[in-house]
């Protein structure tokens, strides 16, 4: 997402959609848009600066909903949920100039949709650092009737109420497709915060506010992964996410992380082990660049083998191991793979040069790989080498 500029979104709009966007709102009915430039915001801002303070915010909210929303991902996710809903205006995405006007025609379209994206948009925004895992089983039951939100909604309550906070609860489920997800996102009552600002009659006054914070949860059924970003220390992590499992999800307890890690590195530092893909997937090559190794005894003690193959030594990782490591006193058994990076070397079409995709595995909840595109093809690898457990 780009920084937001009010000037900056109208300035990447065309006029004729931006007429559309104001007359939709039944806005600037008097302004002449005939005496408008494209990529001149300033006339706008000063017509929309003689509006109610109560237009202003909204018109301010809509323009940074496309600001949200104008980026590649956000152009695909809208296509991608106009083609599902069978929109019309779907053909005429691919007619817009860019990815603001991609964003600025489907809030014209259709709110509802741009709802859901911006839902999408929230999830995918998340680094993969701050998402945490579980293998909770495949195919469970997800109870998402009223009852069994109001148990979760309790249980999420009571977590927060130790700390002054959690009076009061919302949650918005969500299902997503390609791959098949359900999502959760709650906001249990932060603390209230003060503002200094203006009210509609221009009285300067602190403003109180009942804020709440976001917890996002992600169920792959067919992986059996439950994915939640949440704040707090670990203990409260895990007891949030014990509360889904159990009132969501139909489960006892929050599976033990250790006894089923979403994934396992250890199959890398075999000797024999081979990358070996579908050539419907158009993958070159498959390059380990890097092996992270935890050592047994005591202390934190890591040895990290870093290398990039070429023709002559192909499996460069492989020769470094034989010379970083002493078997005689430390057994390769012994050594836990805690990190891996890879690299997936693409076919090129057309004459023109192959794509790559290099990406890291952290032992035992992080991967940085999204669920499209190249990466959903790497993602399928890997569990197919059974790296992922899934």
């Amino acid at each position: 997402m780009a920084q937001y500029s009010p000037k900056k979104v109208i300035r990447s709009i065309s006029k004729p959609l931006l007429q559309r966007y104001f007359d939709s709102r039944g806005l600037l009915a008097d302004f002449s848009w005939r005496e408008y430039k494209d990529g001149d915001p300033a006339s706008i801002i000063e017509a929309l600066d003689a509006q109610e303070a109560r237009v202003q915010e909204s018109v301010d909210v809509d323009l940074a909903t496309v600001n949200e929303l104008a980026s590649d991902g956000g152009s695909r996710l809208i296509y991608e949920e106009a083609s599902f809903w069978k929109r019309p205006w779907v053909s005429k995405l691919d007619g817009m100039a860019n990815d603001y006007e991609r964003a600025m025609l489907a809030l014209i379209e259709e709110r509802r949709l741009v709802e859901t994206v911006l839902a999408y948009n929230e999830i995918d925004r998340f680094s993969e650092s701050r998402w945490q895992r579980w293998n909770v089983g495949k195919r469970l039951q997800v109870n998402d009737d009223e009852e069994h939100r109001e148990k979760f909604k309790k249980a999420l309550r009571a977590i927060f109420k130790g700390d002054g906070r959690g009076k009061r609860c919302h949650l918005d489920p969500l299902d997503r497709r390609d791959p098949e997800r359900f999502c959760c996102f709650a906001y249990p009552e932060d603390y209230p915060k003060t503002d200094l600002g203006y009210d509609d009659q221009d009285r300067f006054i602190r403003h109180t506010r009942r804020t709440a914070t976001e917890i996002i949860f992600v169920y792959r059924r067919e992986d059996g992964v439950l994915e939640m970003v949440a704040g707090g220390d670990q203990k409260r992590r895990e007891k949030i996410a014990e509360a889904f499992c159990r009132e969501i999800l139909g489960l006892k307890a929050l599976p033990d992380p250790r006894a089923n890690p979403p994934f396992k590195l250890d199959v890398l530092k075999r000797g024999d082990f081979a990358f070996k893909t579908d050539p419907a997937d158009n993958v070159d090559r498959v390059e380990l660049r890097l092996l992270r190794f935890d050592l047994p005894g005591k202390g934190y003690r890591r040895l990290v083998l870093s290398g990039r193959p070429t023709p002559e030594v192909p499996n460069v990782l492989r020769s470094l191991i034989e010379e970083a490591i002493d078997k005689t006193k430390v057994p390769l058994s012994e050594l836990h793979v805690s990190q891996a990076r890879l690299s997936f070397k693409f076919k090129g079409k057309n004459g023109n040069r192959g794509k790559a995709l290099t990406f890291e595995v952290t032992y035992p909840d992080r991967c940085n790989l999204k669920d499209h595109g190249l990466d959903a093809v790497a993602k399928k690898y890997l569990s197919e080498w059974k790296i992922a457990s899934a």
